[in-house]
């Protein structure tokens, strides 16, 4: 049953859920994250006429033990979504205490001592279990990502290699072997600049650097690795709508000199013609977040004219377009955890915050139709992208033509606010790195080492002035 408070606009739409046929259209670039939202909250997402939700599906909650499987709640969240004629884009992650092979406990507050963020100690644990998902779901689901955010400790501590190699690779190649026409997603990594992952390289100097942390791994990953991805997903949170554009785009600039590649800079140059997701953003309201309800539905409002205008090569203030590869976001998050976070589109009892009725007032609006089959090309403009230079054996991707974590958050099964490392997913992290000297091959522009100069002194006069502010 659907609150009753929902506006006009998105009541209009609840009509299509009398015809479960109705699928959605899958170049649909509207998503959200939804954890293993209730069937109550999917009719929701469904009513505001979004196309996508993004699912967990936690190894360490279906495989208890080895070989013993509880499919009972993600069986129930992908039959009432397909139900609904929702597209399903499901992560697969978190190692089960038996798979990890040492000593663990997931109630331990230091990640360093939890099972569920481990790497597993046999390979091929890994991937048997995601042969079983896919090859359980395949007739209902095709996307299927591998891991949420493994560049932060608290979802994964093992190393990028180790990733790429144990995680990406196998899983892909286990993905592909069950279903020759399903997607691998990847890397999903936090936008972040202090990450677990390569803080310290990227280029360095005084003990600052730049073009590092998810920089970096993204550029590597891709590298090594590119023909295991069909779909490059990402998750960047940034404020306000038109900065996050700016810097997915153009990059990061201090001073005139940039510190900070952007992710169509690294697709276009280690991923050419690969679409690209941002599957994971948003703004957190009260009580949890400090953006206003109204703030967070005009950065929602704006946040998807900016998708159609840096698609379509008509974003203001940016240069790197038009972005044709870039075909979804996905808005963290469905509703909000009442012990945790509030990022959601519907409060903790389902009723509708100012993003769900922006949500449902833009896609009603922009022009791109999800209900009906395009006769030509997507009114997005994102091309042909479909994942058509992977090797991997998938082809092109359906969906193309013309996006907090997925997982344990504060605690196993909560679903939690993992937006980020712990505090503003926007934000960078710490003040530091304890930088060696480096270099990111390809990424670096001319006068890059100047540029860092400026930015290590902008970053030390920042906390020289907090220093002073504060308090004594």
């Amino acid at each position: 049953m659907l609150p009753r408070s929902l506006s006009l606009a998105s009541a209009a739409a609840l009509l299509f859920l009398l015809t479960p046929a109705n699928a959605l259209e899958p170049s649909c670039p509207y998503g959200v994250n939804a954890h293993l939202a209730s069937n109550d909250a999917l009719d929701a997402a469904r009513a505001a006429g979004i196309g996508w939700v993004r699912m967990d599906l936690n190894w360490y909650q279906v495989e208890t033990s080895k070989g013993v499987y509880d499919f009972s709640e993600t069986d129930r969240f992908i039959d009432h979504a397909t139900d609904l004629g929702l597209n399903v884009f499901v992560t697969i992650a978190y190692t089960p205490s038996w798979a990890v092979g040492v000593p663990c406990n997931d109630a331990d507050p230091n990640p360093v001592n939890r099972c569920l963020n481990a790497h597993p100690a046999n390979e091929a644990d890994w991937t048997d279990f995601v042969g079983v998902v896919v090859d359980r779901y395949q007739d209902r689901v095709k996307h299927f990502g591998m891991w949420n955010e493994p560049n932060l400790d608290q979802f994964y501590k093992g190393q990028r290699d180790e990733w790429v190699n144990g995680i990406l690779v196998p899983g892909s190649a286990s993905v592909h072997a069950a279903c020759s026409d399903c997607f691998v997603l990847g890397p999903e990594l936090a936008n972040l600049r202090s990450a677990h992952w390569d803080a310290d390289e990227g280029q360095c100097a005084f003990g600052e650097c730049a073009f590092n942390g998810w920089n970096y791994s993204l550029e590597q990953i891709l590298i090594a690795a590119a023909d295991s991805i069909d779909i490059v997903t990402h998750h960047k949170y940034d404020d306000p709508a038109t900065s996050l554009w700016d810097e997915a785009t153009d990059g990061e600039f201090v001073g005139g000199f940039q510190i900070m590649n952007g992710v169509k800079e690294l697709t276009d140059q280690h991923a050419p013609g690969k679409p690209v997701w941002l599957t994971e953003t948003g703004w957190q309201t009260p009580p949890f977040g400090d953006d206003s309800p109204e703030y967070a539905a005009a950065q929602l409002t704006a946040l998807f004219q900016g998708f159609v205008g840096v698609v379509g090569g008509t974003q203001p203030g940016v240069a790197n377009q038009p972005w044709p590869e870039l075909q979804k976001v996905f808005w963290y998050d469905l509703h909000d955890d009442p012990n945790a976070a509030s990022w959601g589109l519907l409060d903790a009892s389902l009723a509708p915050k100012a993003t769900y009725t922006a949500y449902a007032d833009t896609i009603a609006t922009l022009g791109i139709d999800c209900e009906n089959p395009p006769t030509t090309s997507t009114t997005t403009g994102s091309g042909g992208g479909g994942g058509g230079t992977s090797t991997s054996g998938a082809g092109g991707d359906p969906s193309a033509g013309g996006a907090p974590g997925a997982g344990p958050g504060s605690g196993p099964g909560a679903g939690g606010g993992g937006a980020g490392a712990g505090g503003d997913p926007a934000g960078d992290g710490g003040d530091g790195c304890s930088c060696r000297m480096a270099s990111t091959p390809g990424t670096a522009p001319n006068g890059a080492w100047l540029g860092l100069l400026v930015f290590v002194a902008a970053r030390r006069a920042a906390r020289t002035k907090a220093v002073a502010s504060t308090p004594r």
